[in-house]
């Protein structure tokens, strides 16, 4: 949601013939593909349940200059507010309610990613020692309420926070109160990236059963297991959810494109600020224009970035269906989608496990399984049958694609933390919330935040 970098280039108009090969050109060879991680995460006054405000000494923006002061980042700042930082290929941004989100510089592997997680973890532990910040990851923030959280000062967000309002009644609850932790794929080409993209659709709700972690709200039991996945079922329909063209054998790029211009716009940039578009789709401001002003290629991008359905197409495939999940299993979300997207057989045996069920089953499986979780029912099967399944492929695939750190060990070292936390408990992260909160915690919120926090 907040990663988008503004192109100051907007005067090359342009018609819907120069869109029709916008996702070819990003089509890249095999030995160029990468993985990509987004991690975002929340900061609470240290010791206490709240979250950080915005503004102030202990604020977030004060946590951004913190970090730019020590770790050598350089600030991104609107209205004279620092809302982001950059350094190198790397980028930290605020979701709208101050969460903090680490879109990391794509990269080779999943130790890589493990590198980068380890160090980002470092710097916000070294400003939590100037600034009394406690960080913790869950797929929603477990205690504060919507009035506790402060909006981050981005017009881009006042424009969205308006516009999403008037389209779903948890829209700002998930502006404000959520954090997931999204993967990137490369693409070698129009049938590479559909056969992948038919594959994160068959399975996205239950990757999205099995990293369940948001069973929490305001200090209760709220009654779902990925109360994330709800707050974003009920947030716009046009441009969230499951998109059931990408689970055809034909469909194509042209049939994605088509999809995103009858998108309705929440906004464009222009040299005057951002400009709000009231809903018009893109395919009507490329014939029309607005106000005077027509369609360029910026806008197109700027559009893309505002789709959040469950896996999006960009210059990359993003797939963001994951709760926020405890420090140790965050590498656990790239290498199973690696195991599976980056090794053709893999990706071949993967979708004969789910490729038979019907959209309605498949709709039925991703509503039931926000409360039910892998115990929801996929056609004639629970949802614990197929991701056993499903998580064995990806570990060959791994193990297959022999990319090893300097112990020897493949990437599928990373889905040790699945098996043993998950699969031979037979709980998703959500349920292992749960029980600890009601008996190990006595629901106690300071023992419930030592346990998601970072250490």
């Amino acid at each position: 949601m907040s990663t988008y970098l503004q192109s100051q280039q907007h005067e090359q108009v342009i018609s819907l013939n120069d869109l029709s090969g916008y996702f070819q050109a990003h089509a890249k060879p095999v030995s160029r593909h990468l993985l990509g991680l987004e991690w975002e995460l929340f900061g609470n006054i240290k010791d206490t349940p709240m979250p950080l405000s915005y503004h102030g000494n202990a604020g977030i923006e004060a946590v951004l200059r913190q970090l730019q002061s020590q770790y050598g980042y350089q600030p991104v700042e609107e209205q004279g507010h620092v809302t982001a930082l950059v350094k190198g290929r790397n980028y930290v941004a605020l979701e709208p309610g101050g969460q903090v989100e680490l879109s990391a510089e794509p990269v080779g592997t999943v130790h890589d990613i493990h590198d980068q997680l380890n160090q980002f973890r470092h710097e916000l532990l070294g400003v939590a020692e100037k600034i009394p910040v406690t960080w913790f990851t869950a797929g929603f923030h477990p205690f504060a309420r919507l009035d506790q959280t402060d909006w981050v000062p981005k017009r881009r967000y006042e424009l969205m926070k308006d516009y999403l309002a008037q389209h779903g009644d948890k829209a700002h609850d998930m502006m404000k109160r959520t954090a997931a932790n999204q993967v990137s794929v490369d693409y070698s080409d129009e049938a590479d990236a559909m056969e992948k993209l038919r594959l994160i659709y068959g399975l996205t709700s239950l990757a999205s059963a099995l990293f369940s972690h948001s069973p929490l709200t305001e200090g209760q039991m709220n009654g779902f297991l990925t109360y994330r996945m709800h707050a974003w079922s009920r947030t716009d329909d046009a441009r969230s959810g499951l998109i059931p063209f990408l689970l055809r054998e034909n469909a194509g790029f042209e049939d994605y494109l088509d999809y995103a211009l009858d998108v309705p716009m929440i906004f464009i940039i222009r040299e005057n600020g951002w400009i709000p578009m009231r809903g018009m789709p893109f395919r009507e401001f490329l014939t029309r224009g607005y106000n005077g002003f027509m369609a360029t290629r910026d806008d197109f991008e700027l559009h893309l970035s505002t789709l959040f359905p469950e896996a999006r197409l960009k210059n990359c495939i993003e797939i963001r269906g994951a709760d926020g999940q405890l420090f140790d299993m965050v590498p656990a979300v790239p290498a199973f989608w690696k195991g599976l997207l980056y090794d053709k057989i893999s990706l071949l045996d993967a979708w004969k496990v789910v490729r038979d069920f019907t959209w309605e089953e498949r709709c039925l499986f991703h509503r039931d399984m926000k409360k039910l979780g892998l115990r929801a029912r996929l056609g004639k099967y629970i949802g614990w049958e197929l991701i056993r399944e499903v998580l064995a492929i990806s570990r060959r695939g791994l193990n297959a694609q022999n990319r090893l750190d300097s112990s020897g060990r493949t990437e599928a070292v990373y889905l040790d933390s699945v098996d043993e936390k998950i699969i031979k408990t037979g709980k998703t992260p959500a349920e292992i919330l749960i029980t600890k909160w009601a008996h190990e915690f006595q629901r106690n919120p300071n023992k419930l935040l030592a346990y998601l926090s970072l250490k």
